[in-house]
């Protein structure tokens, strides 16, 4: 009995004679987290996404947000702010101008992960980007970021515009036709299926699901640009399944813009002018692509009238020059630039009798292709309803032979258009532009 009574002092005095009151406040050792002095990168990141869009950018390493099954590792911290002022001007600036900062806040990506390196899979393919149910998206080989360097820059540009588009289809999702224009090609092999293009599709990523095609056809437009991503399309040969990319092209811009209010060729033109800031892309090559579908430059002042003033005055001067041939009162209705082979270009002049009838007038240029970039233009020869106009619109025809002529972008004076041009290289304010087609 003494020992039970012994026993029953000591537990009675565990409970009551030796109670504490703990402190919950304090920091509990080895939990308490890793902190770093803030840094004028980090402010720049906070003031830049965080406070204006609620977008963290974790660019730290942190275990945690990895796969351990992966060998990754960490970023240059000197290379976070060159492709975070990418993305913020490529990817975040062409939506806030054109929707709105409230459009950014509400659906995009809160977090951004930033790896220094690329994650190599199983299966043999690479790893460049990924996101995480709309919340995150991680960017890999941060270390090899190059902002000069325009292939890489529109590879992390894709993946953004391709996981944003995913965002905005899981809010309201897309016309349900889509999954029907090439329902056989869609394959969970993806990744071993050739012959993409001729069965209609954009990209070898886009046969694995309707989801998958339809952002990649978003994504590829606004990063390849218009002219870029006329070049894809030179890669299907079949007429049925360029046919079901074309559809593709519509629905995807219709969407957008019935749904969205965002006008697709807007975004494409802000984000390829983002682009050419840093790493430019020469127009020329568009021009002068290729031998076969060669590239028609249609020109006219009328629609686009914010041309150069000197190359308005000889238009018109042409325009007042074909009117009077004959005094038969034609009138210019545009003009193209016609890359017939590499080594001719062809000026063909649009324009109407007295009556409405139209008619076309061809006058052929040999190219010359000049050590500087440019080219030259040497007159050749011309067709018969050239003969007749020919003395009327010298203006015109002068003006293009012998001198030399650099190719570049225009846009208009928000960015929402982008056109492709020609300027006299020895007076760089006369210049023309108008759009590429094939």
């Amino acid at each position: 009995m003494k020992k039970i009574g012994i026993l029953l002092t000591a537990i009675a005095l565990l409970m009551f004679g030796c109670k504490k009151t703990e402190n919950l406040e304090r920091e509990i050792v080895g939990l308490g987290g890793d902190t770093w002095p803030k840094t004028a990168l980090d402010t720049w990141l906070y003031d830049t996404f965080t406070k204006p869009y609620n977008i963290a950018v974790k660019y730290r390493w942190d275990g945690t947000e990895q796969d351990p099954n992966f060998t990754l590792v960490p970023p240059k911290a000197e290379n976070v702010k060159p492709l975070m002022e990418m993305v913020n001007t490529a990817w975040v600036q062409p939506y806030v101008d054109l929707m709105g900062a409230d459009f950014i806040r509400t659906y995009a990506p809160k977090n951004y992960v930033l790896i220094g390196s690329v994650r190599y899979n199983s299966g043999g393919t690479v790893t460049l980007g990924e996101a995480g149910g709309g919340i995150k998206i991680t960017l890999f080989n941060v270390n090899n970021y190059d902002a000069t360097n325009r292939a890489v820059s529109k590879r992390i540009l894709k993946t953004i515009h391709h996981e944003f588009s995913h965002i905005l289809h899981q809010t309201v999702m897309f016309q349900k036709e889509y999954q029907y224009i090439t329902p056989s090609g869609y394959t969970a092999d993806w990744n071993n299926a050739s012959g993409f293009y001729n069965k209609g599709f954009i990209s070898q990523y886009a046969q694995a699901a309707p989801e998958e095609d339809f952002v990649e056809m978003i994504s590829l437009i606004i990063t390849e640009g218009k002219n870029g991503f006329e070049v894809l399309t030179r890669n299907i040969t079949d007429a049925t399944a360029l046919a079901n990319v074309r559809q593709k092209q519509t629905m995807v811009t219709a969407y957008l813009k019935q749904t969205w209010n965002v006008d697709i060729e807007s975004i494409q033109a802000k984000v390829q002018a983002a682009l050419n800031q840093r790493a430019p892309e020469s127009a020329g090559d568009y021009f002068a692509f290729g031998t076969d579908k060669l590239p028609i430059l249609t020109i006219d002042p009328v629609a686009n009238p914010n041309m150069s003033a000197p190359f308005i005055d000889i238009y018109n001067q042409t325009s007042v020059g074909l009117a009077g041939v004959g005094g038969a009162g034609r009138v210019l209705d545009q003009m193209a630039l016609i890359r017939t082979s590499a080594t001719q270009t062809t000026l063909r002049l649009y324009y109407r009798n007295t009556s409405g009838t139209a008619f076309t007038a061809d006058f052929i240029y040999n190219v010359t292709n000049n050590a500087n970039g440019t080219f030259s233009l040497t007159y050749a020869s011309r067709d018969a309803n050239a003969d007749v106009i020919a003395a009327g619109v010298t203006s015109m025809t002068n003006f293009l032979a012998g001198k030399q002529f650099g190719v570049k972008y225009y846009y208009n004076a928000n960015n929402t258009k982008q056109y492709t041009g020609i300027y006299d290289f020895n007076n760089q304010g006369t210049y023309m532009y108008g759009f590429l087609s094939y």
